[in-house]
């Protein structure tokens, strides 16, 4: 299914919320654009990985439905397993039962939809299509016979949302993909107005709300035109009325809920974990389930858990997108064990993740940290060969921040050896972001005692001290001395870390919330879009636009 397709995708998505050791490494340039093609491109690069997950749920008691109901969840059941060749000749078998209902011929459709985004083959890409036209066909007939027929308009609605996405997804036409994810939002919606109880709807349209919801604020005028309007507040609460009382989304928008209700690390609040535990305990032969959850436990700093359930995942692994996993698996394996300072363990992990690489996957990050490993061991020539397997063909519209600053790190690092100062600040970066606060702080500690800052001069240094330090600061909810070492970095005039003075002053109007001043908290906030084409400047966005809407 398109989650356990996109998990890489997602993985990377999560692993950017955290900034692990990114902000001990430097940074990257961010290409500008005019502001029409910038909204495109950030609707490209975001709402996939806020929709590109969207499929089906979980399988209530086969008594209370429709024979039909009862066979389409079976087989969505099979998808969610990975045993996608099973779910196919269910839905193809539906079809010959039930030839007047479209869900036979979505949920087959939907099939190839998955295979498209992980494989990019154009073969499949065109089966979906020629597929998804017969759902529309069907559906257009029956509501001509029919307006009145709600699922007709619900898949609809849906195929015309999905082939949106992945012409998103695979950079086809960008007018296309336009016009369908705008006739299937305003299906759904006028299917809402017609029947506010038919709550699988209100996943699609929550799932729109939020994703259109982040883009910034300067750019929501361009979308307002277009007819697009985003609500994150709303999105949530159409993402939870949908878990309870949805028919075919529960599942998934609970694997939302669990993604969207990530926030700030120092908030404390374990609802993502929550929700992604109670995934795997109800699918507990599903693979995927098993990675989202990881994934999670990652950032909740639970290193020793993430490769647990990440084994167990591995274990399970026989069915469908066998190499997906493998490969997720060991993205998070060698993350964990590479944030747990264990860099030598990291290592084969991060080499078999290396065998499933695909040319669309964003892999980037993980040569780099293989690199890094490598260093920290003092074998240099596999370093510089890990360093030389970041890609520089990269699209803007498709991939990330993330693997730009690699890629720039990467080059760096092929030229220059780590030194102790960096060594250190990385150490300290994986020790924050494991929740060893005291330890992470004895290190910063020894970087000022003995002198480093003094020894390698430069305010590119200082600067990644100061915020690095601040941020551990933040984590251990010591706001006075946090806000000490975030007006230093302000204060900075640094080469190449420039992209840090944003990101301080978001970490200033945060602080300054917490401690009541909502007049200084705005100014801070504000003070953020005097930058421009900076390192992360649409995920620091994201993340302003989801800490206003708490």
């Amino acid at each position: 299914m398109s989650k356990v397709i996109s998990v890489a995708i997602l993985i990377n998505y999560l692993d950017a919320r955290s900034e692990k050791i990114l902000i001990s490494n430097g940074s990257a340039s961010i290409d500008g654009s005019k502001p029409f093609k910038t909204v495109l491109t950030f609707l490209r690069k975001n709402i996939l990985l806020l929709l590109i997950f969207y499929t089906a749920s979980s399988i209530p008691s086969s008594a209370t439905l429709s024979d039909i109901d009862a066979d389409v969840q079976y087989g969505l059941n099979e998808v969610y397993n990975l045993k996608f060749d099973d779910a196919e000749k269910r839905f193809i078998r539906i079809q010959k039962d039930y030839s007047a209902d479209p869900k036979g011929y979505f949920y087959e459709s939907l099939l190839y939809f998955y295979k498209a985004v992980a494989t990019r083959n154009e073969i499949d890409y065109q089966k979906f299509i020629d597929l998804s036209e017969g759902v529309i066909s069907k559906c257009e007939d029956l509501l001509d016979t029919n307006p009145g027929n709600y699922d007709a308009l619900y898949y609809l609605g849906l195929s015309k949302s999905y082939r949106s996405l992945l012409m998103l997804s695979l950079n086809k036409s960008l007018l296309q993909a336009a016009s369908d994810g705008n006739s299937g939002y305003r299906i759904l919606s006028s299917l809402v107005e017609s029947n506010p109880k038919y709550f699988d709807a209100y996943m699609g349209l929550g799932l729109y709300r939020i994703a259109i919801g982040f883009v910034p604020e300067k750019f929501r005028w361009l979308l307002s035109l277009i007819g697009f309007k985003g609500d994150i507040k709303e999105g949530k609460k159409y993402l939870l009325i949908a878990s309870q009382k949805g028919q075919f989304t529960k599942i998934d928008s609970k694997v939302f809920l669990s993604i969207f209700s990530l926030n700030e690390k120092e908030d404390d609040d374990r609802q993502s974990l929550k929700l992604s535990k109670e995934l795997v305990d109800e699918f507990p032969g599903s693979p995927f389930f098993k990675i989202l959850y990881a994934s999670i436990l990652l950032q909740y700093g639970l290193m020793p858990d993430a490769i647990a359930v990440s084994e167990d995942a591995l274990n399970i692994n026989g069915n469908s997108f066998t190499n997906e996993i493998k490969k997720s698996a060991a993205a998070i394996i060698g993350s964990a064990y590479f944030r747990q300072n264990k860099f030598s363990e990291a290592i084969p992990y991060f080499e078999e993740f290396s065998k499933y690489v695909l040319p669309q996957d964003r892999c980037n990050v993980y040569f780099f940290l293989l690199g890094l490993c490598y260093d920290i061991d003092n074998d240099r020539t596999r370093a510089i060969n890990s360093y030389r397997k970041v890609r520089d063909n990269f699209i803007n519209e498709r991939d990330g921040e993330l693997d730009k600053l690699s890629f720039r790190l990467a080059n760096q690092r092929i030229s220059e050896p780590l030194n102790e100062i960096e060594i250190l600040l990385i150490k300290a970066s994986n020790l924050r972001e494991s929740f060893e606060l005291d330890k992470a702080i004895e290190v910063y500690e020894s970087i000022m005692s003995n002198g480093l800052l003094q020894k390698y001069r430069g305010d590119d240094y200082e600067l990644r001290y100061y915020f690095d330090s601040g941020l551990t600061y933040v984590y251990k909810k010591d706001d006075d001395k946090a806000l000490e070492r975030f007006r230093k970095c302000i204060s900075i005039n640094p080469v190449n870390e420039l992209w840090l003075i944003p990101h301080a002053y978001f970490e200033l109007g945060k602080i300054y919330s917490r401690k009541g001043d909502s007049k200084r908290s705005e100014e801070m906030f504000e003070k953020i879009f005097d930058y421009d084409d900076f390192d992360f400047e649409s995920f620091l966005e994201m993340r302003l636009t989801n800490y206003r809407n708490k």
